[in-house]
């Protein structure tokens, strides 16, 4: 009667994973799920009261013993059926429908599916009907409760019970026979069928047709053989292990990462795949996700092309941190832009609700009110992936949602016909800190960062303490700048700075450079902003002589007098000073083009900087990158910058009166502001 080796498939695909799932809420573990309860007076195995009960439950037992039991999609276990389940030792509960409930045409597609040869139908049996309707040990009714089982599906189900022995399975009412108890486990009568829904997952896989998203994320599948699980057979005639039932396991590698490199081969691997970051296969899971028609595909994807064109070759800078490069060649330009628009699509798509920012009372977002308002008044949402996205002129987060929402068994699926992503998120600016250390990159060969002085140096800077000079003279981002200087004091600095984003502040932080126009910016720093955070304080020479107020207390006698201060910057003054540190310099660009891994352009030519207030200096207006360096691991365009060679005649930075110029930069940051 037994079949152990199937009783262990069953534990393991429909309750090893998600044990804890399965909890009443008023009942003992005992009462509901211990297998070894004691059942006197009755020999009978679930078949068998089935069989006993023919005229009454025929339908449900004929589909039984033509489905086979499935140990994943596509490998079933030959010659044994759901019959051959419920007639064995595994202890389980069935809530079964009779034949009243089970209507002539549901009954004649579930038998039509059981006796077909494709594997997806007979999967889909098991799913959907069979398995949405048994559950592993023992659940009786023992009192007012209610409780999530796990089926053998894998679904979740909300089974309500009540002492007079009424109630419902996921909202079907139970019929007047309960709690019948039997050799191995019991049966409720169910005065309907208990409704199936899809995961996030499974709507993609075996919705038909399958969509181009759906095969996309169906492509990541990998099913492997577990040689532990399997029985094992004789050796064939070499010696080698044979098994007379095979186990096999399929995973998906979008689900468990943001990212993904093989274990092996990765150095050929140019990108790093991306990845959901959502277990979208879990039961025990919630999200809401954006399921993009063909149309939403197919437009995202026009959209993006002209921006995804890459090249042949590039300079592979995975150790331009000690000075060097190598030539990547070989490469097939239109295999990295599929690859890299497929994963840019779906990498945003899903969303955990308690990931979200709070409502405006304070309180966390239930998924239902979620979806019920697309999030309205949400300050940001949050992705699986870990991009946020703000609402930003006239693009809401609510655009996002532009369908009616679909119950999944796991969260709610949008079946969007475009994809409303903002702009600033699909193609965004490039922010360069420049004090970061890791933005330097030298490709002289020498084994340093770059050609800069000892003196140079990251300067934190309080935008709050010096307020009042910020509000006139700019604020610098991130509260940081970076101070160049010449290895010599005849030299000016030289440095090359790597465009790809790390500004934290930006819409997208990591940001990449794409085939497309930018305008070039630096963002300069006033000199004498040094001067500020090195003194901790204000110097009185940046103010004006203090005005003196004076006030009469009434209360006080007549000589007492209270002597009011008030500082006032000085603005002569700090146009003066700056004026002793205005400095010239020049800007290149390295970058692939014409299918050549290495191009440099000039940019500009002794750009002068006055020196008088943060600033940002356009270097290049619609310069255009033929090819995009999006996702690429270790390619990216290099920005130069050098200190433009200053006579000896035009240096004189001591004197006020005479206003010269000085071989130091001062920077904030670079940005390459993405242009529509």
């Amino acid at each position: 009667m037994a079949n152990n080796k199937i009783n262990k498939y069953i534990g393991i695909i429909a309750f090893g994973t998600a044990l804890t799932a399965v909890t009443g809420c008023t009942d003992t573990w005992d009462d509901h799920y211990n297998s070894d309860v004691s059942v006197s007076g009755t020999s009978k195995t679930l078949w068998n009261y089935i069989e006993d009960n023919w005229d009454k439950y025929s339908r449900f037992g004929t589909i039984a013993q033509n489905a086979k039991y499935y140990k994943d999609d596509t490998h079933p276990v030959p010659t044994y059926t759901y019959a051959d389940v419920l007639n064995s030792g595994q202890v389980n509960t069935v809530w079964i429908p009779d034949n009243s409930v089970l209507t002539e045409a549901e009954y004649e597609k579930w038998l039509a599916m059981s006796q077909s040869e494709r594997p997806e139908d007979g999967y889909n049996v098991q799913q959907q009907f069979l398995g949405n309707h048994i559950a592993l040990f023992r659940h009786n009714i023992s009192g007012n409760a209610i409780d999530t089982v796990k089926m053998i599906n894998g679904k979740n189900l909300v089974f309500i019970q009540n002492a007079d022995k009424t109630g419902s399975l996921q909202g079907i009412a139970l019929g007047d026979s309960v709690n019948k108890a039997l050799l191995n486990g019991v049966i409720h009568d169910l005065k309907g069928i208990a409704p199936f829904r899809y995961n996030l997952y499974e709507q993609l896989k075996y919705t038909e047709p399958r969509t181009k998203f759906g095969n996309y994320v169906v492509s990541k599948d990998t099913t492997y053989f577990s040689a532990d699980m399997s029985i094992e057979g004789l050796p064939d005639e070499d010696g080698n292990p044979t098994y007379v039932d095979s186990v096999y396991h399929t995973s998906n590698r979008l689900f468990s990462r943001n990212t993904y490199l093989p274990a092996e081969g990765i150095e050929s691997w140019q990108m790093e795949e991306k990845c959901f970051g959502a277990q979208i296969n879990s039961e025990d899971s919630s999200f809401i996700m954006l399921m993009p028609t063909d149309q939403a595909w197919d437009a995202m994807y026009e959209k993006l092309k002209d921006s995804y064109k890459y090249a042949a070759r590039y300079s592979d800078k995975a150790k331009g941190d000690i000075g060097s490069s190598v030539t990547i060649s070989g490469l097939d330009p239109d295999s990295l832009q599929r690859m890299s628009i497929n994963m840019d699509i779906i990498a945003p798509l899903v969303f955990n609700i308690n990931k979200q920012p709070k409502k405006s009372d304070n309180t966390m977002w239930k998924m239902e009110d979620f979806v019920n308002t697309k999030g309205e008044g949400v300050s940001y949402l949050l992705n699986t992936y870990g991009d946020t996205l703000r609402n930003i002129g006239d693009w809401k987060t609510t655009d996002l949602f532009d369908a009616e929402p679909v119950q999944m068994s796991n969260g709610y699926a949008y079946m969007v016909n475009s994809l409303n992503f903002p702009d600033e998120y699909l193609m965004p600016d490039v922010e360069v800190e420049i004090e970061n250390f890791g933005v330097f990159y030298n490709t002289e060969g020498n084994g340093t960062y770059h050609r800069i002085g000892s003196d140079s140096k990251r300067y934190a800077f309080n935008n709050t303490s010096f307020k009042d000079f910020t509000d006139l003279y700019g604020t610098v981002s991130n509260n940081n700048f970076f101070y160049l200087t010449g290895q010599t004091a005849n030299a000016g600095p030289r440095v090359e700075i790597k465009l790809k984003g790390n500004s934290p502040t930006a819409y997208v932080p990591g940001a990449d450079v794409m085939s497309g126009k930018y305008d070039i910016q630096v963002v300069l720093v006033p000199y004498w902003y040094m001067t500020l955070t090195e003194n901790g304080t204000v110097l009185s020479d940046f103010y004006k002589k203090d005005t003196i107020t004076v006030e009469q207390n009434p209360d006080l006698g007549p000589n007492d007098t209270i002597f009011t201060y008030k500082q006032e910057i000085d603005t002569e003054y700090v146009k003066s000073y700056a004026s002793q540190f205005q400095y010239k310099f020049n800007a290149s660009l390295t970058f692939n083009s014409d299918g050549s891994e290495k191009s440099r352009q000039s940019l500009a030519r002794n750009i002068v900087y006055d020196g008088q207030k943060v600033d940002t200096i356009t270097v290049a207006e619609d310069f255009e990158f033929p090819t995009s360096y999006k996702n690429m691991r270790f390619s990216y365009p290099v920005l130069t910058l050098e200190g433009a060679t200053i006579s000896s005649g035009e240096l004189n930075p001591k004197d006020p009166n005479d206003p010269r110029f000085v071989r130091d930069i001062v920077i904030d940051k670079i940005i390459l502001k993405r242009k529509k």
